[in-house]
């Protein structure tokens, strides 16, 4: 059932009809679970559920529209807790990793604009199973004995801008660096918040470029814009209520199922 824009007063609105019109109710079932997805990871849950976010929406759409709707919303969802992220971040950490980010966002964007979507979806795919095969291998690392390496938090950082340019799956690599720091929660969360409050900005000029962002798109996410404080909220909800071992657990196999299927998209699309 789609609604007509029928004597609808001005043209904002009609976009917003026309852009419910254009997907299907999954599409709008999956987008939803994304939004709250990336809002439950960036407020208490770190970097790994975040990863689901993408391959959930392109499921029913293309990775380039995809990547266009969570764009804005995944802005929405940084500014929501900027203020917080401002007073707690480790600024030293971010002087460290934000201009290797802005290399990796240009190799980003190089790589993005010279390989087809079939081969963009082989490769999201294998960089989720790499960042899953990561954190198994991490969570059974005494980090304890870890000392930290400012090379390592250039590498990431660079790789984070990279893979956050490509897909919105920056969080694994930066958070092998930000595992070696041992901060607080507090400081572990700002600090990426403000990391990838400037990455996501830095994004807007060359997805413009790229032609990725339109008014269509946009209006999709506006209509996915009151989600945006559900997941947040939904995040500190969660994570004082959910063990840490079965979090991860969750997360480890969706994931695992996720890279799956993009792999599988790419292999054979």
């Amino acid at each position: 059932m789609s609604f007509h824009p029928i004597a609808l007063g001005n043209s904002p609105m009609i976009s917003l009809v026309q852009a419910f019109n254009d997907h299907s109710l999954l599409f709008f079932v999956l987008a939803v679970l994304s939004v709250i997805i990336v809002g439950i990871s960036k407020s208490g849950f770190g970097a790994g559920l975040g990863v689901l976010s993408l391959p959930l929406m392109a499921s029913q759409s293309s990775i380039n529209e995809a990547l266009a709707i969570l764009l804005p919303l995944l802005i929405a969802i940084d500014l929501v807790g900027l203020r917080r992220f401002l007073r707690n971040a480790d600024w030293r950490i971010l002087k460290l990793v934000l201009l290797p980010a802005a290399f990796g966002m240009l190799l980003g964007y190089l790589f993005f604009s010279a390989i087809t979507p079939k081969i963009l979806s082989l490769s999201i795919g294998i960089f989720t199973l790499l960042f899953l095969i990561q954190s198994l291998v991490i969570s059974r690392l005494n980090l304890k004995e870890a000392k930290p390496f400012p090379w390592l938090g250039r590498l990431m950082g660079g790789v984070s801008g990279f893979t956050s340019f490509i897909a919105h799956i920056g969080g694994p690599p930066i958070t092998i660096y930000m595992l070696r720091e041992k901060v607080s929660p507090m400081v572990y969360t700002s600090t990426l918040g403000i990391f990838f409050t400037v990455i996501n900005f830095g994004k807007l000029v060359p997805y413009a470029y790229l032609d990725l962002l339109n008014f269509s798109q946009l209006a999709t996410s506006i209509l996915l814009l009151p989600l945006v404080p559900v997941g947040v909220y939904l995040g500190f909800y969660l994570a004082k209520r959910i063990s840490a071992k079965w979090y991860y657990i969750i997360v480890q196999f969706f994931l695992l199922v996720a890279s799956i299927k993009l792999i599988a998209d790419g292999l054979l699309a």
